[in-house]
This record gives C-alpha cells, structure tokens and sequence, in this order.
C-alpha cells in the first residue's frame, strides 16, 4: 500500500529534519566555542608569562653579576680607607689587614664569574667570615669600620642568582606546553568550522522552507 504524502505534510517533515540537525549541531558548537576560548584564552597567558620571564631571566643574569661588582666596589673603598688610617697611625697589623685583603678578592674574583650556586654559597660564606675578620682587625688598631652594606649587597647578589635559576627552565616548559594547547586548539577547530558551516546551511534550508509555506514560523 503506498502512503501519498501532501505538500505540507512533506514540508514539516523537512523543516523537522532540519530542526533536528540544527539543535544537535548548535548544542555541540557552543560546547566547542566554549573549549575553543579557554585554550586560546589559556595558550595566550602561557604566552605572556614565557614574554614576562624570558625578558626577567636576561634582567636576573645582568643583575646578580652587577650586585657582586658593586659590593666589590664597595669593599675595596671601605678597606682602602680603613688601610690608610691605620698606615697613617702605623698600626701594627696593618699587614694583616692587607693580608686579608687579598683573601677577599680572591673569593670575589670567584663570585665575578659564579655560575654554581653551591660554590657561590661557599664563596659568600668565606668573604663574609673576613669581613667580619676584617671589622675585628681594625678594631684593635681603634678603628670602627662596618661592612654591613656590602654584605646585604652580596646577599642580593645571592638572592637574585637563585630566583633566577628557580624560572630559569621555566620559558622552554612552558613553550612545550604552549605547542599542546595551538595543537588542541587546531584539532577542536576543524570540527569547530565544520560544524559553523552546517549551521549556516541548515538555517539557510530552514529559512527556504518557512518561506515556501508562507512565511509561518516552523522553529
């Protein structure tokens, strides 16, 4: 037995099939659309923070380096002052003094080029014992000296050099992980478009087929 279908019967059962295809399409877009700005809104993040600590590592690499010159600098003008005071009243240790100079420099010519933060630590821990060395040799001739300054510098120094190790790998990790995120991104945006498209050419048919029945609303 054959079953004829009219014109309108035939119409809604298109505009049907339509809707249905549009509803399901629609409901899995938003889905994607919402994962599709989380990545993008995450990778651009990543992004910025590897800009913000790449730019932070080359500032941290001038800048421990600048601290240990500095409290060099400083050193070496305290401990000349201190020797010409003490040439000038002929103080008798006056070669201990220069002795520990040169004890000094020589732990300061290792800071100048520190690389391990192990060494550098013993290297601090060293210059800090003869300063403090130091501070008691000019007290016998008389003389308060304080190289509390140049400590607090070589602290600095110290304290830069570890925040730089502690982000130091973090731009290529976070570069890998950038890379994961673009590639998710590309993977979800196909389906992500195709779908735009099967929107568009659902709701263009739905649109054909509401006007071919006389522009009544069938959504």
């Amino acid at each position: 037995m054959t079953e004829i279908i009219d014109n309108n019967t035939l119409m809604d059962l298109v505009i049907e099939k339509h809707n249905k295809f549009l509803g399901a399409f629609k409901s899995e877009f938003s889905e994607l659309e919402n994962k599709l700005n989380a990545l993008k809104k995450q990778a651009e993040d990543l992004k910025k923070e590897i800009e913000t600590n790449e730019s932070k590592i080359n500032v941290l690499n001038e800048k421990y380096f600048l601290f240990f010159h500095q409290a060099k600098k400083q050193r070496e003008e305290l401990s000349n002052n201190i020797l010409d005071k003490m040439r000038e009243i002929k103080a008798p240790n006056t070669h201990d003094i220069i002795r520990l100079c040169g004890r000094i420099e020589e732990f300061e010519k290792k800071l100048q080029n520190s690389r391990n933060i192990e060494d550098e630590d013993k290297a601090i821990a060293e210059a800090k014992k003869l300063l403090y060395d130091f501070e008691t040799e000019a007290g016998k001739a008389g003389i308060i000296v304080t190289f509390k300054a140049v400590i607090d510098k070589l602290n600095e120094a110290n304290e830069s050099h570890r925040e730089l190790i502690s982000i130091m790998n973090k731009p290529k990790n976070d570069t890998r992980s950038a890379k994961e995120l673009d590639k998710q991104t590309g993977e979800i945006e196909g389906r992500h478009n195709w779908l735009k498209r099967r929107i568009e050419s659902h709701t263009n048919a739905l649109a054909y087929w509401d006007k071919q029945k006389g522009g009544i609303n069938v959504e």
